[in-house]
């Protein structure tokens, strides 16, 4: 594995989006290149979870919003050589080729068995097990066998070792890993409200245009960083902010957040998009933080 790998954060840092997020997004094309710039934006930024929130919740079944940015993230999000074992072709993934790759350090381009790192780890799928062992695909031209019987179909964190002419691995988890790893995308069918009550230990940014100013917080928000072992982004919805979904349920953004903040001051058009506001917020997070 590459030295110049980014490094994981030193914190986790969650991101909460909308179940509407394409609701001003009208065909499935145009929703798949979309749903390309948020996971390379993801991506770039270290994100390690992405929470897929109902902002309709109990106006509207948001399931088949919810489910098709859920699986195009997650299509992204899982290296090419494991993408039509673990994701049937469905209408969901119709234009799935208009996606970016993401390049992160665990969707390597590296094939064979001779030119892998001894030691390296790769993400896997679980093919088959004997009665001793389990037979993982981690994207090279044979198998990597590990101890232990585990269920076929299984993507599993796999550091593999050469061993004479073949190859055998240790089961690991992304934990274990000091670089980057990529994301996970949670959908929940849940209110922003119980986001924000699952994630009570964490820090809460609530991005809003009626936040304070970047410019007078800024210092305050690093230290914050700087401090916190997990961190939680949200982000309101084309149509709503974070305040008008919140209130719906009976609730206040500034009671319920530690800081509300306008990452976009000054803007020069009337709406930002929730993907332009999250390239906005975190870019400046990175500059904040290691």
């Amino acid at each position: 594995m590459s030295i110049t790998a980014p490094l994981k954060r030193e914190f986790k840092l969650s991101v909460a989006l909308p179940a509407s997020i394409f609701g001003e997004t009208k065909n499935l094309r145009d929703k798949t290149i979309k749903a390309g710039f948020i996971g390379r934006a993801l991506a770039v930024f270290r994100v390690e979870e992405v929470i897929i929130y109902r902002d309709l919740y109990g106006l509207k079944d948001q399931e088949r919003e919810a489910s098709l940015i859920s699986s195009l993230l997650s299509y992204m999000e899982t290296p090419q050589y494991l993408r039509v074992k673990i994701f049937p072709i469905g209408k969901n993934l119709l234009y799935a080729g208009l996606l970016p790759p993401l390049r992160t350090p665990h969707h390597p381009t590296v094939a064979k068995v001779e030119d892998i790192v001894d030691g390296e780890f790769r993400e896997g799928l679980v093919v088959s097990h004997d009665d001793s062992s389990s037979f993982i695909d981690v994207g090279l031209n044979e198998l990597v066998k590990i101890p232990g019987r585990l269920k076929p179909g299984l993507r599993v964190t796999v550091r593999v070792f050469k061993k004479g002419n073949g190859l055998i691995g240790e089961l690991s988890s992304k934990r274990d890993v000091s670089v980057y790893w990529g994301y996970r995308v949670l959908n929940i069918n849940h209110s922003l409200g119980s986001v924000l009550s699952a994630y009570r230990g964490s820090l809460k940014i609530a991005t809003s245009k009626y936040g304070l100013p970047i410019t007078e917080v800024y210092g305050e928000l690093a230290t914050r960083l700087r401090n916190s072992t997990s961190t939680l982004v949200l982000f309101g919805s084309p149509r709503e902010g974070l305040a008008d979904i919140l209130l719906r349920e009976g609730l206040n953004l500034k009671e319920h957040v530690d800081l509300a903040v306008n990452f976009i001051p000054h803007q020069g058009s009337v709406t930002v998009r929730t993907e332009e506001a999250l390239y906005a917020t975190l870019a400046i997070l990175n500059f904040l933080t290691p």
